[in-house]
């Protein structure tokens, strides 16, 4: 489990900072204006969710500076939504260490949670006159695709290997191989400079989430040896209203930071948590805190706060109710 884990969050890493620091950002914000058309503006704000790996608190500034800078109301919340809960570190740790079907879950729901919290909220409460100021010309993209294909295509060839070939003399040297051809795509088609900001990005995500990451699976086993079992069974084992409710609502407000919520959520299901309720948990723990709910009431009002913590609360739970009966 150990390799497993290793295996994917360094590759995972790697292809966040790369995410953070090669892709041109800039070229993204004129298409998340409040005139942009949905079917452009809402995929390109969970484009760039999936590009970071943050909590609920450290989201929110982005999210202020998107809106400051032009974003619609509707995108910029399904941006608010998407990042903390299905970057790819998260989607690929939540894969590694309870399952695909989970990880797999959690993206898809995550996204289309996205879609409807910005559309219905951007619905029932439009842009007022100041909330947001012009995103100006298109800057000129001058990043090359191709170069950046081959990058990404390397590193995910990478994660792939690492994570699905069971046989190790085959999975460590294709890693191997993998790794050099990543080397030469970067000395290749990569400037000096770029290879330095990706690596400070990389080296930025690992110390940020790493030791998160240990507190979180200590917490996690200290919880598994002091909380009865029973008590989770008892309570949080079924696909009833109350069972996914508990776990969504002690997500929705106790704050935990980035990827923290996973080894909880490996050690709730070894206590007897159904994998339903153990989804819904995963939807809502990242996406909101307490802190992060008294943050956003100053940026986009009391109103428009209180009916994006109800529909988080409508769909998860109901979300978690739903896979609970089919899985």
């Amino acid at each position: 489990m150990v390799a497993h884990t290793v295996f994917c969050l360094v590759p995972a890493f790697f292809i966040a900072g790369a995410m953070s620091s090669l892709l041109p950002k800039d070229g993204l914000l004129p298409y998340l204006g409040k005139k942009t058309p949905k079917y452009i503006s809402y995929p390109i704000s969970i484009l760039s969710g999936l590009l970071l790996a943050v909590c609920s608190c450290t989201v929110l500034p982005l999210f202020a500076g998107i809106r400051k800078r032009g974003a619609g109301l509707g995108p910029a919340l399904a941006f608010l939504y998407t990042a903390p809960a299905t970057n790819i570190i998260a989607i690929l740790y939540t894969a590694s260490l309870i399952g695909w079907d989970i990880a797999i879950a959690r993206i898809i729901l995550s996204i289309l949670f996205a879609i409807i919290v910005g559309i219905i909220i951007s619905g029932i409460f439009p842009e007022q006159p100041g909330d947001e100021v012009s995103l100006g010309k298109k800057p000129k993209e001058k990043t090359s695709k191709r170069r950046l294909v081959y990058l990404f295509a390397a590193l995910l060839a990478i994660l792939l290997v690492g994570t699905r070939i069971s046989e190790d003399w085959l999975k460590y040297g294709l890693t191997a191989m993998l790794v050099l051809l990543t080397y030469f795509i970067s000395k290749k088609y990569f400037s000096t400079e770029e290879i330095s900001s990706w690596m400070d990005e990389t080296w930025g995500f690992t110390k940020t989430i790493f030791p998160l990451l240990l507190a979180g699976v200590f917490l996690s086993g200290i919880i598994r040896v002091l909380l009865p079992q029973d008590l989770i069974s008892g309570y949080l084992g079924g696909n009833g209203f109350f069972a996914i409710a508990i776990p969504v609502t002690f997500g929705i407000f106790v704050y935990f930071p980035t990827l923290v919520e996973v080894p909880m959520a490996k050690t709730f299901l070894q206590l007897g948590m159904s994998r339903g309720a153990l989804l819904a948990y995963l939807l809502a723990d990242p996406v909101i805190s307490l802190p992060s709910i008294l943050v956003m009431r100053k940026i986009i009002g009391d109103k428009r706060t209180l009916l994006y913590i109800a529909l988080i609360f409508i769909l998860t739970v109901s979300a978690g109710m739903l896979y609970g009966r089919i899985s």
